[in-house]
């Protein structure tokens, strides 16, 4: 099992729940001038879906949007997806790869190009849970992968 990185950042004080999942969609217009710029927006990356797992006893005042957030810890998050049947091992680091595929009308679609993640990103299989049917013929199979930092 790979150690999860925490990543300490600020969410609204509402979403902040232990389990809550986001995708950081990247800073506000008025965001580069806060002085909590780089705990709140600059040390997670637009696109990456993250979830809570801790919360700390502090909170900011936004005054950019004029809203009280929280102080929380982060990981990157468990996304489903497709993986090649080769790469599907628990426990494995694998580098992600998206197929060659634009069927967007196929069922696993959303598993072979899951938000969150990009073709070429560093992850591990947490769990393969099932055989995948691949109308191109692509032997794939359903896994949780989470992203691991570069170490």
């Amino acid at each position: 099992m790979h150690k999860k990185q925490i990543i300490v950042t600020l969410v609204g004080k509402g979403q902040a729940k232990i389990g809550e999942v986001f995708i950081h969609k990247g800073p506000g217009s008025k965001c580069t001038d806060c002085e909590y710029f780089h705990v709140c927006v600059k040390n997670i990356k637009p696109g990456r879906i993250y979830e809570i797992v801790g919360i700390r006893d502090k909170t900011h005042f936004c005054k950019q949007y004029e809203i009280e957030m929280q102080v929380v810890e982060v990981v990157n998050a468990k996304i489903p997806a497709a993986a090649f049947a080769k790469q599907a091992i628990q426990g494995a680091i694998i580098t992600f790869r998206t197929p060659t595929c634009d069927l967007e009308e196929c069922k696993n679609y959303d598993l072979c190009f899951p938000e969150g993640l990009k073709s070429g990103d560093r992850c591990e299989v947490l769990e393969v849970t099932q055989n995948l049917q691949c109308p191109l013929g692509f032997p794939l199979k359903k896994v949780l992968l989470q992203l691991v930092s570069a170490s």
